[in-house]
């Protein structure tokens, strides 16, 4: 077990710039490092630090941030997810871990959930200079997860989403939608999405629980499922059973689509259960595993 600092990070990302923190064992010289970030519409805060607090435990390094638009990072308008800038964001990050010294750039690996899965996969298709990728219920396939909205919302979902989308372009206030919600209309209105985004939650942290509704047609669109026959290093890929996010058969496809670069999990487990007891100590004891062969143990 490592003793390890925790420091605040700034770095410049386009007009932004990104706030992080940077976890860094205090008796390994030059430790390998894990660029971490959160899903959709979430604060690094959010039940990532437990995993990154583990990962320095075990002797690496981590570098764990907020998307531009949120939490400590700059940006307006607040709270917006444009899948854009988080793509640029984790290259800007990625390109300055790899120029630290304090840290082996041979050794680097992005870890994503969700969202920022994808994200990950999608910049280790076309990146050359990351060592592994850790992939917790990634979302690869917009049009496929879009199937599992309910049909009769999907219609006044786009048009709100058209309505913010135009009235962006003429510096109109944005129009939001709640990200989940038990009643209303909302971007995630699947089984124990909301929930899910309750447990994960940290009340410490401003969440307004809205996000820009514009970014609903670019979820639809977003598809890293095409990118990743171009990916040529390991892939740790869990996946959930009982996701109600992110379709199963997707996920296998996904995983042969990496092959035989992928290390393919599924467990019997919930969209946000990876966060929680068991789950969260099975999927570290799988990710150190694989940190363990592919970067050393710290």
């Amino acid at each position: 077990m490592h003793a390890y600092t925790v420091e605040p990070l700034y770095v410049k990302s386009g007009q932004e710039v990104i706030a992080a923190d940077f976890y860094r064992p205090k008796t390994v010289q030059k430790p390998g490092v894990i660029i971490m970030a959160h899903g959709l519409a979430c604060l690094r805060q959010f039940k990532l630090v437990q995993f990154a607090q583990r990962f320095a435990q075990a002797g690496h390094a981590v570098v764990l941030f907020d998307y531009r638009y949120w939490g400590g990072s700059t940006g307006r308008p607040r709270e917006l997810v444009s899948l854009q800038a988080q793509l640029e964001d984790w290259r800007t990050m990625l390109m300055h871990v790899a120029q630290r010294k304090s840290i082996d750039s041979r050794k680097i690996v992005l870890w994503g959930i969700s969202l920022s899965a994808g994200y990950v996969l999608d910049i280790a298709s076309e990146n050359k200079n990351i060592q592994a990728v850790i992939a917790l219920n990634p979302f690869v396939d917009g049009a496929e997860s879009a199937k599992q909205y309910p049909l009769q919302l999907l219609p006044k979902a786009l048009k709100i989403s058209s309505q913010d989308y135009m009235g962006a372009k003429v510096g109109m206030q944005p129009k939001s939608l709640p990200v989940v919600s038990e009643q209303e209309l909302c971007f995630v209105p699947v089984a124990g999405a909301y929930e899910g985004y309750q447990s994960i939650l940290h009340s410490d942290y401003y969440w307004s629980g809205e996000i820009p509704a514009r970014v609903f047609f670019n979820l639809i669109r977003y598809r890293p499922m095409q990118n990743l026959r171009r990916i040529a290093v390991p892939v740790l890929y869990i996946a959930s059973k009982q996701d109600s996010l992110i379709p199963l058969e997707i996920s296998r496809e996904a995983a042969t689509n990496i092959a035989p670069y992928a290390d393919y999990h599924e467990w019997e487990m919930r969209h946000f259960d990876i966060y929680h007891g068991k789950w969260f100590e099975k999927a570290v004891a799988v990710q150190l595993d694989f940190l363990n062969q592919h970067i050393g143990d710290g």
